[in-house]
């Protein structure tokens, strides 16, 4: 009668194989929610906060764009940046969102999570792509668009001291615009952690003035 026990050498090259899986999945970012889209190549323009206190130069080099998309932001007692850059709606591993790719060259040393904090304020989306030293990385910056030409989408990184009214101020949209975009995280009204990757609808020419009140009340037939 042949035996009923598996193997042991087969158990450990299963084991091996469940290992290799999971560690081949794209990390998770619990930071980052992708703004996802249907219809793939659909472009707009989108803005970039970035937050890391560089240069305009090195900010023009590392999101592969010119100085003249790089405008100045005054955030409490320091300057941040507004980087415009086109947004698409891609396929990036089967994740299909918007996302605006520019190139990064790998320096020894360097891991994707440091370089995207580092670097791209924390929104560079990892698909699990190799990151080895001295090869160029796609690196996937989150964007969004927006339904109305009066206002441009914004990828903010919640700050320190940041409160849901302080980012609709500093970027002219409104609280509930924002909590609308971003169901994901805005679970708890008001509540809102560092490092957490926003969606802001600013408009274009600040929030237009709330329409007076008609004078005469409109009559029912």
């Amino acid at each position: 009668m042949a035996s009923q026990h598996i193997p042991f050498q087969l158990i450990i090259v299963f084991i091996l194989g469940c290992i290799h899986m999971i560690l081949a999945l794209p990390p998770n970012n619990p930071n980052q929610i992708p703004f996802t889209c249907i219809q793939q190549s659909t472009t707009c323009k989108s803005i970039l906060y970035q937050h890391n206190q560089l240069t305009k130069n090195n900010i023009s080099s590392l999101y592969s764009v010119n100085t003249s998309q790089i405008h100045t932001i005054t955030h409490g007692d320091k300057q941040d940046y507004l980087v415009t850059v086109p947004c698409y709606c891609q396929n990036v591993n089967n994740t299909v969102a918007y996302f605006y790719n520019t190139i990064y060259s790998v320096t020894p040393g360097d891991t994707f999570s440091n370089v995207s904090d580092q670097f791209y304020s924390g929104q560079a989306w990892d698909e699990g792509t190799s990151f080895k030293a001295n090869t160029n990385a796609t690196m996937h910056l989150l964007c969004g668009c927006t339904k109305s030409d009066s206002q441009v989408m914004v990828t903010y990184t919640v700050q320190e001291m940041d409160t849901l009214p302080d980012i609709a101020r500093l970027l002219s949209a409104e609280v509930s615009e924002i909590e609308d975009v971003n169901k994901g995280f805005l679970q708890k009204p008001g509540f809102i952690e560092v490092g957490w990757v926003l969606f802001v609808p600013m408009y274009k020419n600040g929030i237009p003035p709330t329409p007076a009140p008609s004078p005469f009340p409109i009559k029912k037939n």
